[in-house]
């Protein structure tokens, strides 16, 4: 028989969500039931995933060899007083060997697709007999364990969304190397990046876009003010200077962002790769620095961020040689080297290598920042001028996400 949609989501679930989300439900249980063994299992088609658990093994056992798959079929909980009696589950190996399951108690436990996926259940190694109130907790923590399968799937898919927002391939214009990436604390953040070639009609030419932008807070709400700013943003900056641009996404955003007693900062780069000329706007950000061999300079201004209240953004001007690096972050970065300036210039100039590609400069940066147990989005962009060209050179550079 092919698996249903609830094997399905079961196995999916059992195969990606770590157990320690669902651990305090399984203590919690433990500990009201003065049980030896709990478990929270899910059924999968034809394997039983016990995910998390105390006093009871993790691991997978055949389908049959379960009581909860029993469970699952039910919507009500199922309660046997001594499983040695009941002529389903006398014969399975946890009754007749180690551990010599006697008593057991499972409520059954629904997925995102509205049908029963596992169970929650409690173990003892002795007969024994719930009462009214007990069978009513119990039930209780069953809700609960679902609203939290249902959030977390969620949560999941707003996550996977949000990344596919992210740019997927290099800009197409020549001379530019640049990579990016995003690590978000929770499945979604609040940190934003996006690049895009505008045209530059003073010069009939081409420029390079860059921004990094960072939504007070973590999780959901922070990842919609996310991707709201950065469709602004992205819809405004190819008419118009990025001063411009940024004073329109205030405009566009503010009241939702005050509304919401939120902020983001920002940081806009646009950058000729013939001449270096890179002309920038900070917005509260403070964290775009160019390093180089013997040295590292900030590209940061005294501007508010993007929220509540607004600024005169304008544009600031710097150039960025071949043989630098333009490195902007997130403060998820910043925060585990104690906030100090000098520990991440220190940092910074240990990736700073002409033979290291900027893929290889963002991952060990954000690898860097998780090892040291980053507790906030960590987003890091690195960008290179990778040869001296013509007003008519066209082309592209690599470089993902």
């Amino acid at each position: 028989m092919p698996p249903n949609t609830g094997q399905q989501e079961a196995n999916a679930i059992a195969k990606s969500v770590p157990a320690e989300r669902y651990d305090r439900f399984v203590r919690l249980a433990q500990a009201l039931f003065g049980a030896p063994m709990a478990a929270l299992n899910l059924i999968g088609n034809d394997k039983q995933f016990t995910v998390s658990s105390v006093g009871f093994p993790k691991g997978e056992i055949p389908v049959e060899d379960s009581v909860c798959h029993v469970t699952v079929l039910e919507d009500q909980i199922l309660e046997v007083r001594d499983l040695r009696e009941d002529n389903r589950f006398a014969a399975i190996p946890a009754v007749v060997d180690a551990p010599r399951l006697r008593f057991y108690a499972g409520v059954p436990v629904r997925g995102q697709s509205g049908q029963n996926i596992g169970a929650l259940c409690i173990l003892d190694l002795a007969p024994r007999t719930l009462g009214p109130q007990q069978r009513q907790l119990l039930g209780d923590l069953g809700a609960l364990l679902e609203y939290e399968l249902t959030v977390q799937k969620e949560m999941d898919l707003v996550g996977q969304v949000q990344q596919l927002m992210l740019p997927a391939s290099a800009p197409d214009i020549d001379g530019i190397e640049i990579a990016g990436r995003l690590h978000p604390a929770k499945e979604a953040g609040g940190d934003y990046f996006d690049w895009m070639v505008v045209d530059d009609p003073a010069n009939g030419g081409k420029r390079l876009q860059v921004v990094l932008g960072d939504v007070m807070g973590k999780g959901l709400s922070a990842s919609l003010f996310a991707s709201e700013a950065r469709a602004v943003m992205r819809g405004h900056a190819p008419f118009t200077d990025i001063g411009e641009a940024v004073a329109r996404t205030f405009a566009t955003t503010g009241r939702d962002f005050e509304a919401n007693d939120r902020f983001s900062t920002l940081w806009v780069g646009r950058m000729d790769p013939i001449t270096g000329t890179l002309d920038y706007v900070d917005a509260g950000h403070g964290l775009a620095i160019i390093v180089s061999k013997d040295r590292y300079r900030r590209l940061d201004q005294d501007y508010l961020p993007i929220g509540p209240l607004e600024d005169t953004w304008s544009m600031a001007s710097d150039f960025l040689a071949e043989d630098e690096l333009l490195i902007i972050m997130s403060d998820g970065l910043f925060d585990v080297v104690d906030d100090s300036f000098g520990e991440l210039e220190a940092r910074l100039r240990l990736v700073y290598d002409l033979k290291m590609s900027c893929r290889r400069i963002v991952d060990t940066l954000v690898t860097f920042a998780i090892s040291q147990g980053a507790t906030d989005d960590v987003t890091v962009l690195a960008i290179r001028r990778i040869a001296e060209l013509d007003a008519t050179t066209q082309g592209s550079a690599a470089g993902t996400t």
